[in-house]
């Protein structure tokens, strides 16, 4: 639902392409072993394959002869879930190009060392969804009114007391959090297809993508839009 709006917008602007919005794992999905247990792998090169695996199940509920061609596009954890599957070829020539959006190596692993204390920091629980919109939208977590309406109830469930928690505990993904985004940008360098890196700001380039910038390696753009 992250994506509702910008999906929207995509089909407006070209209503002949098709959109998938995938979910990962633990992300309100629940992914069971061959044994019946619940799968919770959360590393970068299992998240990756789910993508792929998602895409090939679309491809057969919908009768599709062959998958058609495709771009990716991710943000945060889902950016560096694109760059690896680029990066290891899983869609073949099938495979466009792959955006990924304000997320790159340097500024990621320099944000873990705070993660502790904004997950301290932020509520652990709502009153009521529109509690929790308006909790997003004061803390700027979400600049996006209409946004924030459309995403954040998905993110929420709702306990026996009435109250709304986190429908994933993001502390407990702790041990996969330097696996998703180590050599990140040398993964998208050299990933496959074409290349684009949207930021909202040019000091989160890290050394890696400035020299790959520079060469001509991909494309970037920079936003300075109020709440892009």
């Amino acid at each position: 639902m992250t994506f509702a709006l910008a999906a929207k917008e995509i089909r407006r602007a070209m209503p002949e392409i098709g959109i998938l919005a995938v979910e990962a794992r633990d992300h309100g999905s629940v992914v069971w072993n061959a044994s019946g247990e619940v799968d919770n792998d959360l590393s970068i090169g299992q998240l990756s394959e789910d993508l792929v695996d998602m895409l090939s199940l679309t491809q057969s509920k919908m009768s599709w002869k062959e998958l058609p061609q495709v771009v990716l596009i991710g943000h945060s954890l889902g950016g560096a879930v694109v760059t690896d599957a680029a990066n290891k070829g899983l869609l073949g020539s099938k495979l466009l190009g792959f955006g990924v959006l304000d997320v790159v190596e340097g500024s990621a692993m320099e944000t873990l060392g705070h993660m502790h204390t904004y997950l301290a920091s932020r509520p652990k629980s709502f009153p009521s969804l529109p509690a929790a919109i308006e909790w997003h939208i004061r803390s700027r977590t979400i600049r996006n009114p209409q946004s924030a309406r459309a995403s954040v109830p998905s993110l929420l469930l709702q306990n026996s007391d009435g109250r709304w928690a986190w429908r994933t505990e993001l502390a407990s993904t702790e041990p996969y959090w330097e696996n998703w985004f180590t050599g990140m940008s040398s993964k998208f360098l050299s990933g496959k297809g074409a290349k684009l890196l949207l930021l909202a700001g040019t000091d989160r380039l890290d050394k890696e993508l400035m020299i790959g910038q520079m060469q001509g390696m991909f494309y970037g753009l920079v936003a300075f839009v109020c709440g892009i």
